[in-house]
């Protein structure tokens, strides 16, 4: 075999790897695409949950306002009052679960898309994978 020709089969193998690697980092940037798109659907679907608890809430302030026991000075009475109030902060602190819980869902989702990213380029490197240790 000559040096040219001995030249043109490395650099033939070399652009095969450099597709393949190309396309190991193509098929791996989509499937981080669609878990941003998924964890996205997810948020918005917290987001809409927490939008109809609050709309619900509000209406049920509404509801209640007019609540009035006979006999007592106009207005709401105080134990409607109170119950409504105590309504309210159940349900706002509901309304707090869930937000922390959706925060806490897209921080894992992060992660664990960086730590997917960060090992297939340190595998592609033939770097040791970051956070592991070799005991």
């Amino acid at each position: 075999m000559t040096t040219i020709e001995h030249l043109r089969a490395e650099v033939g193998e070399l652009r095969d790897r450099v597709d393949s690697q190309f396309t190991t980092i193509a098929a791996h940037a989509e499937i981080a695409r669609q878990q941003a798109e998924f964890a996205r659907g997810e948020a918005r679907a917290d987001l809409d949950r927490s939008r109809d608890t609050l709309i619900g809430l509000i209406e049920q302030v509404r509801s209640e306002r007019d609540v009035h026991e006979p006999g007592s000075v106009p207005g709401p009475s105080a134990k409607a009052t109170n119950d409504r109030i105590a309504a309210m902060e159940r349900r706002m602190a509901e309304l707090t679960r869930t937000v922390d819980r959706c925060f806490a869902r897209q921080n894992e989702l992060a992660d664990t898309m960086t730590a997917f990213l960060d090992t297939v380029l340190a595998e592609q490197r033939g770097e040791p994978v970051a956070g592991l240790s070799m005991l």
